[in-house]
């Protein structure tokens, strides 16, 4: 177990180091990025429910109260490949990219409450567009970087069913934006390179009840409130002149660099969700989250703002699992955990009146890997962001999600026959 902790801690030190590009999306280029949502593998294959679902051997990153209900220490590291297919009135190109999500590790304080700390992403950016102004100027945009979080997380159980529970997380990370202009009949290539860090604390409180129906079913409610959530935002602009293409990059004159300060603002989110089911067995939820429109202050990412109108954010999903029977020694599949599930996001972005909205469908199974407590989470989730229109691309995506649950019980006492 000793050797296991060294190695979850090399693992965080080495992701928190670790630059990795988190999007091909070009909406990505706007404010600071796509934000993730703060959800477990297992969340996101359930259309990302999570808020009223505790289950003994996951984390739960939706609801930090539901953490009161984990059983064993567990460990979890989680990936996405994204492949994305845009559409605009006159092409059709794909990409793909594959990014680290999170690194957790989860620990039972007693038997009411659980802890867990970790790194996991928080926005991403990762674009190339091109454009044109007139005939002699040819423009290429790209972007790169975004931010993470450091978060720990703790639920506790106060009466009968009852748990309460608050999280706090570190955010930080950097953005890069380059913007190359080439003209017709001019000597020198021109490229602004702008440089934004970012930092800020974030806090989310939460609260959770389950009720046993009948014996045998589980009744439950979650409800989490989360703070104003303000990100400093320090951008640093330079300009070159020279030559700047695939193969060539000579820079002949650089202006000064000018600094500028502000602030990325997400208004308080509530986010509220029911389920009910046969724990162990099966588990349905419904969630619905919501916040008012997030706003920018100071001089910084004004040209990722310009185009762009922020209105409110919503997303609502179904989802949950399956498990036909959890202990049977017989039957490996019976042991698999099922998972399904559906959302719909308003983004708030619109473009020129029209909103940017998000649909998506997922599934997924867990797959236990020998007689202990690991497993193996699979899924996928195929949706659509966007519509083909004069001011939007249409964005289909496949998320291949995957992460490794290693389950362990410490503290356990010996026995000798």
């Amino acid at each position: 177990m000793i050797q296991k902790t060294i190695l979850f801690f090399a693992l965080l030190i080495s992701m928190s180091n670790y630059g990795q590009k988190q999007q091909a999306s070009p909406y990505s280029f706007f404010g600071i990025g796509n934000n993730f949502l703060s959800k477990t593998v297992e969340e996101n294959t359930m259309g990302g429910v999570g808020t009223a679902v505790s289950v003994p051997g996951n984390l739960n990153f939706s609801n930090p109260a539901a953490m009161s209900g984990i059983l064993f220490t567990s460990y979890s590291i989680g990936a996405v490949n994204t492949v994305n297919q845009l559409v605009d009135q006159n092409t059709t190109q794909s990409n793909s990219v594959f990014s680290l999500s999170y690194l957790a590790l989860g620990l039972p304080l007693g038997n009411k409450g659980g802890l867990s700390a970790g790194l996991r992403a928080r926005s991403g950016v990762g674009y190339t567009m091109f454009g044109k102004d007139g005939v002699n100027s040819e423009y290429t945009f790209e972007g790169s970087g975004g931010a993470s979080s450091l978060f720990v997380s703790g639920g506790y159980k106060i009466y009968k069913g009852l748990s309460i529970g608050g999280e706090i997380s570190y955010v930080f990370g950097s953005i890069e934006h380059l913007v190359t202009e080439t003209q017709e009949g001019v000597t020198y290539d021109s490229q602004e390179k702008s440089e934004s860090s970012l930092r800020g604390v974030e806090a989310k409180l939460g609260l959770f009840y389950s009720k046993t129906l009948n014996k045998t079913k589980n009744f439950n409610v979650g409800l989490t409130l989360a703070n104003e959530s303000t990100i400093k935002v320090s951008e640093t602009s330079v300009f070159y002149k020279g030559f700047f293409s695939d193969n060539v990059n000579s820079i002949k004159k650089t202006l000064d660099p000018v600094t500028a300060s502000g602030t990325a603002v997400t208004p308080r989110n509530i986010t509220g969700a029911i389920a009910y089911g046969k724990r162990s067995v099966w588990q349905t939820s419904i969630e619905y989250s919501f916040n008012k429109a997030q706003y920018f202050t100071g001089e910084t990412l004004v040209n990722n703002t310009r185009a762009v109108v922020y209105n409110d954010y919503s997303r609502i999903s179904f989802g949950g699992y399956y498990i036909p029977k959890f202990n049977s020694l017989t039957n490996y599949f019976q042991r698999v955990v099922y998972r399904y599930g559906v959302k719909y996001e308003n983004t708030g972005m619109e473009f020129s009146g029209v909103p940017l909205t998000d649909l998506g469908m997922s599934f997924g199974v867990g797959l236990p890997l020998g007689k202990g407590l690991t497993h193996l989470n699979l899924g996928l989730e195929a949706g659509v962001r966007g519509e083909v229109s004069d001011a939007l691309v249409q964005e289909k995506y496949l998320n291949v999600r995957m992460s490794m649950s290693l389950g362990d019980k410490w503290f356990r006492k010996r026995r000798i026959d």
